[in-house]
């Protein structure tokens, strides 16, 4: 435990005389190697959440949210312990921030199950205020094969956004991923949509589905 709360408060107290912060801030930290190795030797050595304290949650979900330009952690985290990474998950609709959501949305997508959690917390994730989460759920949902992703992909097709473009780029991919009769509707509209890189995209999906 004293190791992992140290190692995340040299990376706060980096951060906080650190006055670059700007797109990939993070990988600047020196002692990354350090970090993540307390945060897995951590998570290696217990079976479930449900006896850390809530700063030693916190500290983990903090770690993993830094971690978002590498994507080191929360693959890791899934690798060594499934369970882990489903309760995180879950911890981190309550009290997460962004750049660990989508991180932790998209490795329940890779675990392979449809019947269990993962599901549900991947349509609360599809209903998250940031709209790269609810992007990465969508997608995760759609890797996994789930019925709710239709619906949940015309829902994000007509939320409006200042990323809508790629949004819909990902409706797009999803409702092919699954199957979906919505599809070619959604195509012909892409298709003559003024944003060249959604009008791009929709061609060249049509050219793989008529292949």
């Amino acid at each position: 435990m004293k190791e992992l709360l140290t190692e995340v408060d040299r990376f706060r107290t980096w951060a906080a005389n650190t006055c670059y912060k700007h797109g990939e801030w993070e990988c600047l930290y020196p002692e990354w190697n350090a970090l993540y190795s307390a945060v897995l030797g951590f998570v290696a050595n217990r079976e479930t959440i449900a006896s850390w304290s809530s700063d030693e949650i916190e500290g983990v979900l903090y770690a993993i949210a830094r971690n978002n330009e590498d994507e080191q952690l929360a693959p890791d985290i899934r690798e060594l312990n499934p369970a882990i990474l489903v309760e995180l998950a879950r911890a981190s609709l309550q009290t997460g921030e962004a750049d660990g959501k989508w991180q932790l949305a998209k490795q329940l997508g890779q675990l392979g199950r449809r019947d269990g959690e993962e599901v549900v917390l991947l349509k609360q994730f599809a209903s998250d205020e940031n709209e790269y989460v609810r992007r990465q759920a969508l997608s995760a949902l759609a890797t996994l094969g789930s019925p709710d992703v239709e619906a949940l992909a015309l829902e994000a097709w007509h939320r409006p956004h200042e990323n809508q473009q790629w949004t819909r780029m990902m409706v797009l991919w999803c409702l092919h991923k699954v199957g979906s009769s919505q599809l070619n509707s959604l195509l012909s509209e892409a298709e003559q949509d003024s944003r060249e890189y959604l009008r791009e995209y929709a061609q060249r999906l049509r050219r793989d589905e008529a292949g």
